[in-house]
């Protein structure tokens, strides 16, 4: 991606509340991805669609991606963790479920962790997260794509009015594209009006300081954190994770104890 094409996705992002990315994965690498999601799909109750990048090599593709990175670090900071990776299918039939805007489980958006001083209104000053939506299958206006909100992501309060509905726009976009979006944006899978299901995959982004949906650090299998390469431990937040020993005992860059303190590792 050149400096303008950057600059361009970048306003976008800022100002819409949300950019689309095209050609980030290639033909090949979407259909071992809807493959793979296929394949576990039945178990999706069961977690069959969760923490993919432990599940198949395809899923570690997608945050080694420097172009994507490169936008996201721009938006969240150069430390800015993986929260999740989990998989998106809508069926023929299912999806048109309303919008929302994500972080209500961990996330500054969630509810209870609202404070009488905030007086109902969320943080919109800055881009606390950003999620991404890749695109394995085609989006369309017919086949359960993502609708958003533009300029949703700078609305104060918590609640959705009824006029969101009537602003929202349909993210078509080719398969291999990336929608990257802002937290706070109001966004919901459109319903799928076609006879094949629609795959994508979703990864969301936060700031270092911030609380993840899993504890990265010891969800990621050791084999997958080293082909990360040296962008593995900030992306998983091993450096982000907090000492639970005496500071002077502790590994920051590793998210453990030091060397001579292996012994005071927990399981």
């Amino acid at each position: 991606m050149n400096q303008e094409a950057f600059d361009t996705h970048a306003l976008e992002l800022k100002l819409k509340g949300f950019t689309i990315l095209p050609d980030l994965l290639s033909p090949k690498e979407c259909k071992v991805g809807r493959e793979e999601l296929e394949k576990r799909h039945p178990e999706r109750e069961h977690g069959g669609l969760e923490w993919l990048f432990n599940k198949a090599r395809i899923f570690e593709r997608l945050y080694q991606l420097p172009d994507l990175l490169r936008l996201i670090r721009h938006f969240v900071g150069p430390d800015a963790l993986l929260s999740a990776e989990y998989g998106s299918v809508v069926m023929p039939g299912e999806g048109g479920r309303g919008l929302h805007s994500d972080g209500g489980i961990t996330g500054h958006n969630r509810a209870a962790s609202a404070a009488p001083m905030d007086e109902e209104r969320r943080v919109t000053s800055h881009a606390l997260a950003v999620n991404v939506i890749f695109c394995l299958s085609e989006f369309t206006e017919t086949n359960g794509a993502t609708e958003l909100v533009p300029g949703s992501h700078k609305y104060p309060y918590f609640d959705i009015p009824e006029t969101a509905y009537a602003n929202a726009r349909t993210a078509t976009a080719p398969e291999g594209s990336a929608i990257v979006f802002d937290i706070n944006t109001w966004h919901g899978a459109t319903k799928n009006q076609t006879a094949e299901p629609r795959y994508a995959v979703l990864s969301p982004w936060r700031r270092r300081w911030t609380k993840c949906e899993y504890e990265m650090a010891r969800v990621v299998k050791p084999d997958v954190l080293e082909r990360a390469g040296e962008d593995g431990p900030a992306i998983f937040g091993l450096q982000a994770q907090p000492p639970y020993t005496e500071l002077w005992q502790w590994d920051r860059e590793n998210g453990g104890p030091k060397q001579e303190f292996t012994h005071l590792k927990r399981p």
